[in-house]
């Protein structure tokens, strides 16, 4: 039962949105120029407009145009990353078991190939790996603890290991226990201390680079906003 801690319930990261038909084309990307600029530019827009989205029909099409992006710049890391986080938001957010693990299939996919662009270990990758264990478990929480709990634990070490200031590391691990009953050494009290190291950790990351991944702040600190209140 303690493999539960591994659990990051959906409310706890990201919105409510259903999924929905999206009619758009490779043509709503920008300019095709193939150079690292206009890449970047293309990829930061798509990004922006994910982490913007304010309705439904907003929030999914962002992230079918960050697939695209991916699919345009096959051979860019990032560009998969990207297109891997986003579905793995909206596993968390689908009711449908199938559709979650649709949505996770897709995203592994993406997940896979940017491990194999980037062609060496990055903690970024070990992290965004976590996550999606997570979301696996999600879908089936009693059937599933056991094998993507240890994953999610054997990733986010890894992460750790090759950069321990990595803020999405303590922000992940806060979820994980925050959402453990507390008979398992769960909850607000234990959580906390990994949400203020996160919130530390955050506060020295730079957000100039779309190719340095700077997501979940604004998710932790409403975490921790929680925890405090609780705690009172």
């Amino acid at each position: 039962m303690k493999k539960l801690t591994f659990l990051i319930l959906a409310g706890s990261m990201l919105f409510a949105i259903p999924v929905l038909s999206q009619e758009i084309t490779i043509d709503t990307i920008k300019s095709p120029s193939s150079d690292l600029q206009q890449f970047k530019e293309d990829l930061k827009a798509g990004v922006e407009d994910f982490d913007s989205a304010k309705d439904m029909n907003a929030w999914v099409s962002a992230s079918n145009h960050l697939g695209l992006i991916a699919k345009k710049y096959s051979d860019q890391w990032a560009a998969n990353y990207y297109a891997c986080y986003s579905l793995t938001v909206l596993s968390f957010i689908e009711k449908d078991s199938k559709k979650k693990d649709a949505y996770l299939d897709d995203a592994e996919v993406f997940l896979n190939k940017a491990i194999s662009d980037y062609k060496s270990e990055y903690d970024e990758l070990y992290v965004l790996n976590a996550m999606l264990a997570n979301a696996r478990i999600a879908v089936q929480p009693m059937a599933r603890y056991k094998k993507y709990g240890d994953i999610f634990k054997e990733k986010l070490e890894k992460a750790k290991s090759l950069q321990p200031d990595n803020p999405r590391i303590y922000y992940l691990n806060g979820n994980s226990v925050y959402y453990t009953p507390k008979m398992f050494g769960g909850g607000a009290k234990n959580a906390l201390p990994m949400y203020e190291k996160a919130e530390t950790l955050y506060k020295n990351e730079s957000k100039d680079d779309i190719l340095k991944p700077y997501w979940g702040e604004t998710q932790n600190n409403q975490m921790l906003q929680k925890c405090r209140s609780e705690i009172k």
